[in-house]
């Protein structure tokens, strides 16, 4: 890590910074901001940039220690003696400035400046003879001379913020010289709460520990980033000196927080709280009929912890579970605190607490905490209750190995029907779904079945096996039987809930979207009532939810689905399983939005997270396409054999993503009759299996490719028994390209276009321009050539099958551009003033703009061009 941070993010701060310093009329900006929060650094930037333009600028740094000599922070500019006579305050103003005509004078930390060099500023501002930037700490006493400046003299006021998110990840990667894993930026900005200094160290320490790792060109948080010893200085010296008292409440809070306050009153004095929140040390919220108690910086805690001896640690831990359990812990996140709180302590005996807590913490799909808390409970005597619960955790963390071993632990000893068969229904799941071996699985379903009379059981075994099947491509009977399961009234609420989930998350692929929404909302209202016992359900039907809304063709509801989904996990669960999924569908929206580098970019953060290869595959095969359509044939070639490596018939209806990855690598490979059998080759498959959703997709990549009316017929046929407006204009689309119809293409266009789906647009305009052309109409041939090659560039410009062929309208840089700024609804003088150009210049180009388009005005380029463009990529 470079000893000097370069200068990053603070973009818009920095621009209004230097508009504000440009402007004659303003006397001088003082910024504020809290202490490590990026002033100092703001506006030795901005010096910088100004006395790189010619601006004279001098300098100084108030302190405490000037802060005790006369004019002592402006010494140093100063010459050793004051002439006789001489008015000090004038005097040495006009040293300063010199010759110089209002030149640049910044003073960092003005807050300690001495009461000489305080008045010297304000005559400066008041005879306007210099320019000032000031730096002060915001909630510090400023001298009244300084509080002039902006209050009587007009110095405009900047308060400086912390840090933003976005900020945050492009330090880092000017920092570090790669990208940051988008979890692993919030994660740390939530650390360091946007203070740079903070910042700065503890990714220093992460990066000493190898907490921070690079991982195929993206750096990763891969465990928590250590206090290391210059980040505990940073932290004790703003946390100052305590009261032995002070220290005990606040090591407590760090333990425990958030806490009650009336259960932190219970252990230390009322005043105590009192003074440390005076001290801004803590925050005390309120939280309905509950007044809680939090450390008022994150790394309070992370840095009291760490300096925490064990056995001291330990008896707070026991000090706050005595506490609390002798006030009752009756709310529901008691059970969990108080699960950790003996657990920490070491003094652990009964199984029953930790099991509790893990099946809340499970539920809350906190899986780090909950596999803690479910090892404890098997190793403290839990038996089939905890191998159960713990197993389902481990298997959606992708530790099926673990998973196994915890229910095998297990399996021999004596349990009730129920628990046998969610012994029965876990193990099966893991075996299948992780393990990939199927033969096993259903051997235990089938041996579970075997030995229970009970309904209720026997039902939940069928359940778990119409998973299995779900997953093998068996979409359409499985979800037939799950649609009658529905309809027992004594089906059990874990079992409501997975055939539930079937149905939400089969019935997309089968073409019934709109009933697979209705499954959904169903689920979602009686969640209450299953939540609890069956948390994987939730992330499965959120998955079926983006499902059908992606499948249908709305992007933005898709894009709602998966926000959902990153929101329930949080930034740095451990269900990396999920977190990958949400991530590769992101870039499978950014990719069908015509955003193929976005769509790159976030999927390759997915493929980055490691896991079973079987799972990762999913992403890696997303890659790959995307970076087909990027125009890099050898990497996405590479990318296609990594992913088809771990291909698994236990996963068809997952892994059908590999087989777009392997349609779409082998056209931008150039390969496009191969790839045009290939699509007809994954529809027949489809086909077979009754999933209308997937048939539909390998049938438009034909159409795609220029083979239309190979499937015309068929996708037609397909389109009809498909939910949603995606369909329709799918088969629209596969009409007019068989015919050969411009005008219905064109039509075709526009609606990709209402989608959201630019790239699709761009080819539909590049077929009906081929198919105006070939009917003796080269006018509307150019329109829908310059429509094509208006959408092709808000994407990039790749170089698809359908827009290979495209005869567009060769813009020239300048010419592209002013179009673009005059569809934008800006006149010929707002253009000439941004591109530095006089008016005939632009007028000119516009002509010709015209000419080439095919278009009379401005009017008619603003439809011409009114494409979505990508939104501006992360620095």
């Amino acid at each position: 890590m470079p000893t000097r941070w370069p200068f990053a993010g603070r973009i818009e701060e920095t621009d209004r910074l230097l508009t504000l310093m440009n402007d004659p009329a303003v006397r001088g900006v003082a910024i504020v901001g809290a202490a490590g929060v990026g002033k100092s650094r703001l506006a030795v930037e901005v010096v910088s940039s100004l006395r790189s333009r010619g601006r004279t600028a001098v300098q100084a740094i108030a302190s405490m220690a000037a802060r005790e000599l006369p004019f002592g922070t402006l010494a140093h500019l100063l010459p050793a003696a004051l002439p006789q006579g001489a008015n000090p305050l004038k005097w040495i103003s006009e040293t300063l400035v010199g010759t110089e005509r209002r030149p640049l004078m910044l003073i960092d930390d003005a807050h300690l400046l001495d009461p000489g060099s305080a008045a010297v500023l304000q005559h400066m501002a008041q005879d306007d003879a210099a320019q000032l930037l000031l730096t002060l700490r915001s909630g510090e006493p400023v001298p009244d001379a300084v509080v002039s400046l902006w209050k009587d003299l007009g110095l405009a006021r900047m308060e400086l913020t912390p840090l933003s998110l976005r900020d945050v990840g492009r330090i880092l990667a000017a920092v570090l010289g790669d990208p940051v894993e988008s979890a692993s930026v919030t994660r740390l900005h939530r650390l360091a709460q946007g203070n740079a200094l903070f910042l700065r160290e503890l990714v220093a320490g992460a990066l000493d520990a190898g907490a921070l790792v690079r991982v195929q060109g993206l750096w990763r948080l891969e465990s928590a980033p250590p206090v290391a010893p210059a980040l505990a200085d940073l932290v004790a010296a703003r946390i100052g000196r305590l009261e032995p008292l002070e220290e005990e409440a606040l090591e407590y809070i760090a333990l425990g927080e958030p806490l009650g306050a009336q259960l932190l009153a219970g252990l230390v004095p009322a005043a105590i709280v009192e003074s440390l929140e005076a001290k801004d040390l803590i925050r005390v919220l309120v939280d309905g009929r509950r007044t809680l108690v939090r450390l008022a910086h994150p790394l309070y805690g992370e840095a009291i912890r760490a300096g925490s001896p064990l056995l001291r640690t330990r008896r707070r831990y026991r000090q706050l579970a005595e506490a609390l359990e002798a006030a009752g812990a009756r709310r529901r996140d008691d059970v969990v605190r108080l699960a950790v709180w003996r657990l920490e302590s070491g003094a652990v005996k009964d199984p029953a607490p930790l099991l509790s807590g893990c099946a809340i913490a499970w539920a809350a799909h906190d899986a780090t905490l909950a596999t803690r808390l479910g090892w404890a409970a098997l190793n403290a005597g839990g038996g089939a209750r905890a191998a159960i619960l713990l197993s389902d955790v481990l298997s959606f963390s992708e530790a099926f190995t673990d998973s196994e071993a915890a229910l095998t632990s297990v399996w021999n000893e004596p349990c009730g029907p129920d628990l046998r068969a969610q012994l029965a229904m876990q193990r099966a799941w893991n075996l299948n779904f992780g393990l990939r071996r199927p033969a096993e699985a259903d051997a235990v379903l089938d041996a579970a079945e075997a030995m229970l009379d009970d309904p209720s059981p026997r039902q939940l075994v069928e359940a778990m096996r119409l998973n299995l099947r779900v997953l093998r491509g068996e979409v359409h009977e499985c979800a037939r039987i799950a649609c009658e399961m529905l309809e027992d009234e004594q089906l059990s609420v874990v079992g409501e809930a997975m055939a539930l989930g079937i149905t939400a998350y089969g019935l997309p692929y089968t073409g019934r979207c709109d009933e697979a929404r209705r499954m959904f909302r169903r689920a979602r209202a009686v969640e209450a009532s299953w939540h609890d016992a069956a948390p994987s359900e939730v992330l499965k039907l959120i998955a079926g939810n983006y499902l059908s809304e992606l499948l249908s063709g709305d992007l933005d509801a898709a894009e709602r689905a998966v926000l959902q989904g990153q929101e329930v996990l949080g930034d740095d669960s451990a269900l990396r399983l999920f977190r990958r999924m949400f991530l590769q569908w992101h870039g499978e929206i950014a990719r069908m939005r015509g955003r193929p580098a976005e769509a790159a970019r976030v999927t390759k953060e997915a493929t980055t997270l490691a896991g079973a290869g079987h799972f990762t595959a999913l992403a890696v095969a997303e890659l790959a396409h995307c970076t087909a359509l990027l125009g890099d044939q050898a990497g996405a070639r590479a990318l296609l054999a990594e992913a088809e490596r771990d291909r698994t018939e236990v996963l068809y209806l997952l892994q059908t993503s590999i087989d777009s990855a392997q349609r779409w690598v082998t056209a931008m490979g150039g390969r496009l009759p191969r790839a045009v059998e290939l699509a007809l080759e994954h529809a027949a498959r489809a086909r077979s299996h009754d999933l209308l959703a997937i048939e539909l997709v390998a049938l438009h990549d034909a159409v795609r490719f220029g083979a239309a009316r190979r499937v015309v017929s068929r996708l037609t046929e397909v389109a009809r028994r498909h939910d949603g407006v995606l369909a329709t204009v799918y088969a629209a689309h596969a009409t007019a390209a068989a015919s050969g119809d411009g005008e219905e293409l064109d039509r075709v266009a526009a609606s990709y276009r209402q989608l959201g789906m630019i790239l699709h647009a761009a080819e539909a305009y590049a077929q009906a321009s081929a198919a105006h052309r070939a009917r003796g109409r080269p006018q509307q041939g150019r329109t829908s050539a310059a429509r094509a090659s208006a959408c092709a560039a808000a994407c990039g410009d790749p170089r698809t099958p359908a827009l290979a062929r495209l005869q567009g309208p060769v813009l020239t840089p300048r010419e592209r551009e002013i179009a673009r700024l005059a569809a934008a609804g800006l006149a010929s003088k707002e253009i000439a003033a941004r591109l530095v150009l006089s008016i005939r210049t632009v007028d000119n180009h516009l002509q010709s703009v015209y000419g080439k388009l095919g278009v009379n005005g401005r009017t008619e380029l603003t439809e011409l061009l009114d494409t979505d463009s990508p939104p501006e990529e992360e620095d």
